[in-house]
């Protein structure tokens, strides 16, 4: 698997990175991530026409085959658009590397809360719940927001390690989530803080709630379950402790 960067040099602006092809040669496809922030960057014809671009490789690439479209691409583009030189990169697979490298290497204006949401400090585990985290609402970073999401004051990005919510989640993946309010958890994918002995550590499960009729109350939590996607990892059975373990959010998307 390689990976090149593609350029754009704009009128008064020196070239900057405008997104990252990725080619899969053994798989024989093609992965494009452009930047999204045309209208801020160029003038409005410029723009409309770059907006486009990243629909029209992926077309590209269905057309001609992905080692067709890099050979074009290659032998093609120049001036404004420039495509940079192919470096080998280990596969974490098409959509994951692509995503990763975007990040690492694409930097684009930080808009709050419209382009960009929050990375909190906090890290969770897809298996038994994590380290503790010293300051888990501390912001590390804003990040992209990923492509047609419609971004929210209570959305947040934390990284998730560990393989028991795989395929969904891959080991080290950035992940979105919204803030849990009011509703049922049952059946979601949500993050669950442990707050034994003062420490927040998380974990990313699947909610499974266990109830009771208590006459008082009504219906009441026994036991919580919290199921992993991957078969290969023991179900979480926790107490129904409301002090201890907490609901703070549910899963959105990967970044």
């Amino acid at each position: 698997m390689s990976y090149s960067v593609l350029t754009v040099a704009l009128p008064g602006r020196a070239a900057e990175p405008a997104g990252v092809i990725v080619f899969d040669a053994d798989a024989e496809k093609l992965g494009v991530k452009l930047r999204r922030d045309w209208h801020q960057i160029a003038e409005p014809d410029d723009a409309e026409i770059l907006a486009g671009i990243e629909h029209h490789l992926k077309q590209l690439s269905s057309e001609m085959g992905a080692a067709g479209a890099m050979e074009w691409l290659e032998s093609t583009l120049s001036n404004i658009l420039q495509l940079g030189d192919r470096t080998e990169v280990k596969s974490l697979g098409l959509d994951f590397t692509l995503h990763q490298l975007y990040r690492e290497l694409v930097v684009t204006p930080v808009r709050e809360f419209v382009t960009h949401l929050p990375r909190y400090a906090l890290r969770s585990a897809a298996g038994p719940f994590g380290e503790a985290i010293a300051n888990p609402n501390e912001i590390a970073e804003w990040v992209e927001a990923p492509d047609g999401l419609r971004v929210s004051k209570d959305m947040f990005v934390c990284e998730v390690y560990g393989r028991s919510m795989e395929p969904l989640v891959p080991s080290g993946s950035l992940c979105v989530f919204r803030k849990f309010g009011a509703g049922s958890r049952e059946g979601k994918r949500v993050l669950v803080e442990d707050r034994e002995d003062g420490n927040q550590r998380y974990t990313l499960k699947v909610y499974r709630s266990m109830k009771v009729r208590n006459e008082a109350e009504g219906w009441v939590h026994q036991a919580i379950e919290l199921e992993p996607l991957n078969p290969e990892f023991p179900v979480l059975k926790l107490e129904a402790d409301q002090d201890r373990y907490a609901v703070v959010a549910e899963f959105v998307s990967l970044l």
